[in-house]
């Protein structure tokens, strides 16, 4: 499979067969990397994180679940990152592979699903401005929105209803950041509920900064994903 092949947002889930003593006194702690290798993007890998939930022991039949949630250029390297989480009738280990991978083409990645990143943010910025809604949900606001997926930042400097500026950092920093994981946006702007309110109560996302602010603004970030799986859909349909 080539990088045009991927796209955030996909899914797979396939059986990983049975799981051995052999497999267990062979591999230890690495056999959930060795089993959701057969399964996650094939090229060389460039990152991996892992972590045990309960283990796997002999006997156990698990499933490997994966989920694109990175579609990435870095210099001349094509970088897809994929979630994988073996579950039995849990979840029993989870991580994330990142794997350089071959490209037909040198064309940028487009931003709809580009979360966290500059392009992303200023597509948002653009549908969010022409939004009648967020206009007057923010216009009596002052303030710095962040928006946080895995390690990519970036900040909407809004005032009195318009989005003035967009960029990685301000000067004096965010007035609240809402960040979560790579999976948690790809599950929540790509997947079929797309309740931010929900997902919060959940846990699944962390405020950093004022929390009063972040409480005034929910309406906001409501409608901020809401632009964000339209975004997602109409990278899609192209």
């Amino acid at each position: 499979m080539h990088f045009e092949d991927f796209t955030v947002g996909q899914r797979s889930t396939a059986p990983c067969g049975t799981v051995t003593e052999e497999d267990l006194a062979t591999f230890g702690d690495l056999l959930g990397q060795v089993l959701a290798r057969r399964h996650a993007p094939p090229g060389e890998v460039t990152g991996a994180q892992w972590r045990r939930h309960g283990g796997l022991r002999a006997g156990d039949t698990p499933r490997c679940e994966v989920t694109t949630t990175r579609c990435a250029r870095s210099g001349e390297a094509a970088l897809v990152t994929a979630h994988v989480a073996l579950r039995t009738s849990t979840l029993v280990e989870e991580g994330s592979l990142t794997v350089a991978v071959p490209a037909r083409t040198t064309d940028p990645v487009r931003p709809g699903r580009a979360f966290g990143t500059l392009g992303w943010a200023e597509a948002l910025a653009d549908r969010l401005g022409a939004d009648q809604a967020f206009t007057a949900a923010t216009a009596t606001w002052d303030g710095t929105l962040g928006l946080r997926c895995g390690d990519a930042e970036v900040h909407l400097r809004i005032y009195r209803g318009r989005i003035v500026d967009v960029t990685r950092r301000t000067p004096h920093g965010a007035t609240f950041t809402v960040g979560a994981s790579e999976l948690t946006w790809t599950d929540l702007v790509t997947g079929p509920d797309g309740d931010f309110l929900r997902a919060a109560m959940r846990g699944a996302f962390e405020v950093t900064g004022s929390g009063c602010e972040y409480l005034r603004l929910t309406k906001v970030l409501d409608l901020v994903v809401g632009h964000a799986r339209a975004l997602a859909r109409d990278e899609e349909d192209r």
